[in-house]
């Protein structure tokens, strides 16, 4: 089915990479190009810029490493699409972010049913009434469910006022809300440090997918952290919180996240420490939009085929819920 794409938010180009300033420009444009072949497309890039930014790559265009010897490297498991933005946040500062798809209701096809299906629920105002939510069960499930009753039972023996209205999981509606509130106010630095980086713009309908948008900032940041930019990795992570702080998770956009979901997990560890990474930062989000969510079966699925690490996580903000 066709696609209509289009760009959202223009882009400055004047700017390097704020930590730059510390490298003096007669080096950068001074030293040899080093060639970059990523999905048979050639990158030539200053090599003293790339070397500042990137000790993994110094090593490659410098020391002992055939690619060194040869005059150029060739990476067999990037994307073309993440390294060019990763070549134009090393000469601009900034890196434009994936694509944003429309698919327009007039077309035909199995989409078209999906979207229309989707808006209708979308346009529904929700009731304020209690509704059970069916999870695959695993021993993991059982159990986390036996501590759950139990804890929740303790927790109402302990009270003496009247609960206030819960939601569809049984939790307090303030407690979603200052999840949302916590995540959408987490404090950027890379971003406020460059006056060149344009705020993303919201979606405004079940018709955007953002896919592409998502996974542009989170493969750029496994990019970062298997070459250990430092700075970018973390660009990368407040870029992708940003345009999620705004993002309206519609019913029929549920899938942009799941495909978000696959992609980190599958591609990330458990990080070492309580150190905010790409893991967490999904965490929460998951943690405030997990009403929605457990509505779409192939979130639930993956919760399941994921291995673990997701489903921990996701009982974990499960849990973080119902004791606040």
């Amino acid at each position: 089915m066709g696609k209509k794409k289009h760009q959202k938010g223009e882009t400055n180009t004047s700017e390097f990479p704020s930590s730059s300033n510390s490298i003096e420009s007669g080096n950068v444009y001074t030293s040899p190009p080093f060639k970059f072949i990523v999905e048979g497309t050639a990158f030539y890039l200053h090599a003293a810029l790339v070397s500042h930014y990137s000790k993994p790559l110094d090593r490659m265009m410098n020391g002992e490493m055939s690619e060194a010897q040869k005059g150029y490297a060739t990476l067999a498991d990037i994307e073309e699409g993440t390294f060019g933005r990763f070549a134009e946040w090393v000469n601009k500062g900034f890196y434009t972010p994936g694509e944003v798809f429309t698919y327009p209701l007039d077309e035909s096809g199995s989409e078209r049913s999906r979207l229309e299906k989707c808006m209708v629920e979308d346009s529904e105002t929700e009731k304020p009434v209690e509704a059970i939510v069916e999870v695959p069960q695993t021993a993991e499930l059982v159990e986390f469910e036996d501590d759950l009753e139990f804890w929740a039972t303790r927790k109402r023996s302990r009270k003496s006022k009247p609960d206030k209205i819960v939601d569809s999981w049984g939790q307090k509606s303030s407690s979603r809300s200052q999840l949302k509130e916590s995540f959408i106010h987490r404090k950027a630095t890379v971003r406020q440090e460059s006056i060149n980086i344009p705020p993303p713009l919201p979606n405004q309908s079940p018709e955007e997918d953002y896919t592409d948008v998502f996974l542009s900032h989170a493969q750029l940041y496994v990019f970062a952290e298997k070459y250990d930019i430092q700075t970018l990795k973390i660009l990368a992570l407040e870029n992708l919180q940003t345009t999620l702080a705004i993002f309206t998770l519609y019913q029929g956009r549920t899938g942009d996240i799941v495909t978000l979901l696959r992609y980190v997990y599958s591609n990330t560890s458990k990080p070492s420490d309580d150190a905010e990474d790409l893991r967490t930062l999904l965490r929460d989000y998951v943690g405030y939009e997990m009403d929605t969510l457990m509505k779409d079966d192939e979130f639930r699925d993956l919760m399941i085929a994921d291995g673990g690490a997701l489903l921990g996580d996701f009982l974990t903000m499960v849990m973080k819920r119902i004791s606040d």
